[in-house]
């Protein structure tokens, strides 16, 4: 497809050092499940082939975008959380930046000087904190992010009456 419509193949680098440094701890199951996949193999695979045909390779940071995916684009398009984190990977290596909905600006107080990423951290963890949204499913029934101002006020300290 690539060849076909002209473009580049995009996708998340992803570092699995620590997770297999702490293989005995999570079981038999899941230790054979990262040890058997040949993650390096295949890029050194898909670059090699890529190489060849002329496609170009970009690999891109994943950080926050299934968070990212979830907020701004899975009730919007009705899609799972993997294909919304794709999207965002896909606009990442687009060079677009994935700025907070500015219906959540205001919940985390966004200062232009820090960079985007931050912010996203902010709201990662006021949405950890957060007992309205505890699934992926419940990102696409959020209507409004108006539990999220009592709930940064109570962590705060301000008072939510």
């Amino acid at each position: 497809l690539a060849k076909t419509f002209e473009c580049p193949i995009v996708h998340e680098t992803l570092d699995f050092t620590r997770k297999k440094a702490n293989l005995r701890e999570k079981g038999h199951k899941y230790a054979r499940m990262l040890s058997g996949w040949a993650y390096s193999r295949f890029f050194e695979l898909l670059n090699s082939i890529c190489a060849n045909r002329g496609i170009y390779v970009l690999s891109v940071n994943p950080r926050y975008s299934s968070l990212i995916g979830l907020v701004k684009y899975s009730r919007m398009y009705g899609l799972p959380s993997d294909e919304v984190a794709a999207l965002v990977i896909a606009r990442r290596g687009m060079r677009l930046s994935e700025r907070l909905p500015s219906a959540l600006t205001a919940l985390v107080e966004v200062n232009s000087t820090k960079h985007v990423w931050h912010w996203w951290n902010k709201l990662n963890k006021l949405l950890q904190a957060s007992a309205v949204v505890n699934r992926r499913h419940d990102y696409y029934s959020v209507s409004n992010w108006g539990f999220l101002v009592k709930l940064s006020a109570r962590l705060s300290g301000g008072n939510t009456a």
